[in-house]
């Protein structure tokens, strides 16, 4: 785990202040990607858990919770999400193997427009997992957002307009110029 900046540590230190009143959740630091993700959170850390894991997080205005074999329900606060760089935050630490920046992964993912907070994306709508190869595909939300996760674990990751689809984002999704996305992702499995 790399280390952990001046708010990262403030919010480390409130992170273990706030797990105190929740029995069974270890009070572990968010975070844990290969890019300079500070950490914001403010409420709960994250559990340790296998499938059935359940937990709630809240992080950076967004608030997670439900167990880990079933989508994740999220909403996201009201304050502009402003940070130019990719915010990650777990919400479960797995107990698998550990991701690294160039291993093939297959995820369980929701994403959702930070402005608009409606879904604009989801392999839990389509009923199967997404194995993601960052050695085809580039894409921030994984090749930043999922390094140094566990299988088994779930976590929040932001990921600014300008990191994501920028200008032009497909019109597909639905998604105005350089929005920030929010995606929740479980980490199912490491290796192809």
């Amino acid at each position: 785990m790399p280390a952990l900046r001046p708010a990262a540590a403030r919010a480390a230190a409130a992170l273990a202040l706030a797990a105190v009143p929740l029995a069974g959740c270890a009070s572990t630091a968010s975070g844990g990607a290969s890019s300079p993700a500070a950490s914001s959170a403010s409420s709960s850390a994250p559990a340790t858990g296998g499938p059935t894991a359940s937990a709630s997080a809240t992080f950076d205005g967004v608030t997670v919770t439900g167990p880990l074999d079933r989508a994740p329900v999220f909403t996201i606060g009201d304050q502009t999400q402003t940070t130019s760089s990719l915010q990650v935050s777990d919400v479960v630490v797995g107990t698998g193997a550990t991701a690294s920046a160039t291993s093939v992964v297959t995820v369980q993912y929701a994403a959702r427009s930070a402005k608009t907070k409606r879904p604009f994306d989801s392999s839990w709508d389509r009923g199967t997992a997404f194995t993601y190869d960052p050695a085809k595909i580039a894409f921030k939300a994984f090749t930043e957002g999922v390094p140094g996760m566990k299988a088994g674990g779930r976590r929040i990751v932001v990921v600014p307009g300008a990191l994501a689809f920028g200008p032009t984002p497909p019109a597909s999704t639905g998604l105005g110029p350089d929005e920030t996305l929010v995606y929740v992702v479980d980490l199912v499995r490491v290796g192809s």
